[in-house]
């Protein structure tokens, strides 16, 4: 920090400084969604959303308001056939689930742990061909083993598209708050 000369025989390089905070912190969290309607869409993703099939992390910053099985995000295909899915089960549970090659061919992994209700927590879940590791809040939790229907997919299927608080064709809401939703097409550590 360049700072002028009238403090320059007072401040150093690498002095710490304590400022007093004069205006309210950002409050605001992301989208509001109700939990029966609201939700957002890209449809036909491009890029890494339309590509991602392996080894990928998603992650979402969510406060709940209410716990019911509900999707944070997700890039579906119409049939829920293909695609990959992050939400919270109907006791708070974050899941993490991948579909491919057909309608049931699913692989699901749950985390122990809930999630609280209004609060802000972060969500992350890193996938590597099956192996699963779900963050809350950058902490590794435990986590069930997989279950799985028809052929147990390790990859997901592309297509669809990618949706924030609501899963493809089911109506999955989320009630509460989502933001900084992201994904990367790389298993990204704590």
């Amino acid at each position: 920090v360049v700072f002028a000369s009238s403090v320059a025989s007072i401040l150093s390089e690498g002095m710490r400084l304590e400022f007093t905070k004069v205006t309210a912190g950002n409050a605001y969290m992301g989208g509001a969604f109700n939990g029966s309607s609201h939700y957002f869409t890209k449809v036909t993703p491009s890029g890494t959303l339309a590509t991602v099939t392996n080894n990928f992390t998603i992650e979402a910053v969510v406060n709940p308001t209410s716990y019911v099985l509900t999707t944070v995000a997700c890039r579906l295909d119409g049939t829920n056939a293909n695609g990959i899915q992050m939400g919270l089960t109907a006791s708070g549970q974050p899941f993490v689930s991948i579909f491919s090659g057909g309608v049931g061919n699913t692989r699901s992994i749950v985390a122990y742990q809930s999630v609280p209700l209004n609060k802000k927590t972060h969500i992350a879940a890193s996938w590597a061909t099956g192996t699963v590791i779900i963050y809350l809040d950058g902490v590794s939790i435990p986590v069930q083993a997989a279950a799985t229907s028809g052929t147990a997919p390790t990859i997901a299927g592309t297509g669809g598209d990618f949706i924030i608080g609501k899963a493809g064709s089911a109506a999955q809401y989320f009630p509460g708050y989502i933001s900084n939703v992201a994904v990367f097409d790389a298993v990204l550590s704590a």
